[in-house]
């Protein structure tokens, strides 16, 4: 049970990254800045913000890291105290 709780919040962490770097900044303008420079301006790094995709993102990073030290925080009494 514990490997597939280890498994679990490794792929949530995984999975909170991966979404975090496919789309988990927006703006206001409705479109990718990276893409659309000329349209939106240099300074358009003001108006980022979390998108809904960003959101549900950080909770799986959080909860995956939240699995991962919980199961961590007990491992040692399974080696015998080292």
């Amino acid at each position: 049970m514990r490997l597939w709780l280890w498994l679990l919040g490794g792929a949530l962490c995984a999975t909170g990254v991966l979404l975090l770097l496919t789309g988990g900044f927006g703006g206001p303008w409705g479109m990718a800045m990276s893409t659309h420079l000329d349209q939106v301006g240099n300074d358009a790094v003001a108006d980022l913000g979390l998108t809904d995709r960003g959101v549900f993102a950080l909770a799986c990073l959080f909860s995956g890291i939240a699995t991962l030290v919980g199961l961590n925080a007990t491992a040692w009494k399974e080696t015998g105290g080292y």
